[in-house]
């Protein structure tokens, strides 16, 4: 569980870091396109260079000026003493002489609003203005180098600092999940021990605490009634055993009673076939079972039971009003649940039984009486929460129908009335299959 944890944690800050990373990708990529797409208005230094290389015996020509109309752009060149010599498409605003004041002013800023580049061409300068709002003109053209180096430098502290505190926060987090897991990895490791020691049910893990102690609880539970289910299976075999035992040691052959020792093997194989039933009933696979109609099988059943018996009254009873309804089902399972019951019936009472199936309110119910002393309520109360112990030689049938009948979907009941047991199997509609074809 730990490993576990752990993983998942380095995985998390693997993510955080990704994540950061991607930003940081996506940032540079942003910058770079934008610089790469801001090709609307062609560079300065492309300008003079087209100009100076196209020039004549003067600079603004006419292929210049197409040039220049082209891309939007006007310009003048100015002798060494301000005056405006050569002009295309100069603002009426602007002045034809500027002062030195003025070439300090606009070399370092605008011109009108307008952003112009200067360069020096002879003894004069040539002026280049692009359009308002077009390009912004920084104040400055130099950097510190001592400044960037500085600003390096404590980028990269900064980002020392952010793994650092990424590891510190790692490391403090895992510690808290060590701190507050290792009680339950602890009573994991002994859920099974005797001297398990329950978990304090607060906290944040408080749900996790309390399921641990119940199944510890469950465990011990289990391994009381196992205990007691055993010593009740020694019993019930050990009477059989003492029984052949005793008739085996008879010395005159001719004395032995076969037929009461086949029943008390009989009573051995009964027994140990209703354990294994019953411990094997949990891993059936329900997918392999078939649409049925139960009272077909029912009928069977019930006509079986008969021949084996004919001095038994048998009463069936069908209210069912849909005659086509099937079950999903196991068949000799089925068989074997509602069986279970009759025999019980046959072998321990000698009045009547009636069974009943009948169909009501979206639920099957199929329902057996019969006349007899029924069971004991503390044999029905273990049966109803699954207990096996004393089963065994008590209600081993009645346990295994009940289950049988919750792998079908389906609920048991059981009671004692003023004559007789009466079992009670009901199965929702929802659970049943209506043949339509």
């Amino acid at each position: 569980m730990f490993n576990y944890i752990l993983k998942r944690f380095k995985k998390i800050v693997i993510r955080i870091l990704s994540l950061m990373f991607f930003l940081m990708f996506l940032l540079v990529m942003f910058l770079y396109l934008n610089y790469r797409l801001n090709n609307k208005y062609p560079r300065p230094n492309d300008i003079f260079s087209y100009v100076e290389d196209n020039k004549s015996k003067i600079y603004l020509n006419e292929k210049n000026k197409e040039f220049l109309k082209e891309k939007d752009i006007w310009a003048i060149r100015l002798d060494k003493n301000g005056r405006v010599i050569e002009s295309f498409n100069k603002p009426k605003n602007l002045k034809d002489k500027f002062e030195l004041i003025d070439v300090a002013r606009f070399t370092r800023f605008y011109l009108a609003d307008y952003p112009v580049f200067t360069y020096i061409v002879g003894d004069g300068l040539i002026l280049f203005a692009y359009p308002k709002n077009s390009l912004d003109k920084f104040p400055f053209n130099y950097y510190n180098y001592k400044n960037l180096i500085f600003n390096f430098k404590l980028f990269i502290i900064f980002a020392l600092l952010f793994f650092l505190l990424v590891y510190i926060f790692y490391r403090i987090d895992i510690k808290n999940i060590l701190k507050n897991t290792l009680p339950f990895q602890k009573a994991i490791d002994r859920i099974y021990e005797d001297d398990y020691e329950s978990l304090d049910e607060n906290g944040e893990l408080k749900d996790l605490a309390i399921s641990i102690n119940k199944a510890n609880e469950k465990y011990h539970n289990l391994k009381k009634s196992q205990n007691k289910w055993i010593r009740g299976l020694s019993h019930d075999v050990r009477t059989p055993l003492a029984k052949i035992s005793w008739e085996l040691s008879k010395e005159n052959k001719e004395n032995f009673d076969i037929e009461n020792m086949k029943d008390q093997v009989l009573k051995i194989s009964n027994i140990l076939e209703g354990l294994n039933l019953t411990l094997s009933l949990s891993n059936i696979n329900k997918e392999n079972f078939k649409e049925e109609n139960p009272i077909k099988i029912i009928r069977k059943l019930i006509v079986d039971k008969l021949n084996e018996n004919p001095n038994r009254e048998i009463i069936f009873e069908n209210k069912v009003e849909n005659k086509d309804i099937k079950l999903k089902m196991d068949e000799n399972l089925f068989i074997r649940m509602l069986e279970n019951i009759l025999k019980n019936s046959l072998i321990y009472t000698h009045g009547k039984i009636k069974l009943t199936i009948s169909d009501s309110n979206d639920k099957l119910e199929i329902k057996i009486i019969d006349q007899g002393r029924g069971v004991s309520e503390k044999i029905i109360e273990k049966i109803n929460k699954e207990d096996l112990t004393d089963v065994t030689r008590h209600g081993l049938g009645l346990l295994i129908s009940k289950q049988i009948a919750e792998l079908h979907d389906g609920k048991f009941f059981i009671k004692n009335k003023n004559k007789g047991l009466e079992v009670s199997f009901i199965f929702n509609y929802t659970n049943l299959i209506l043949s339509l074809y």
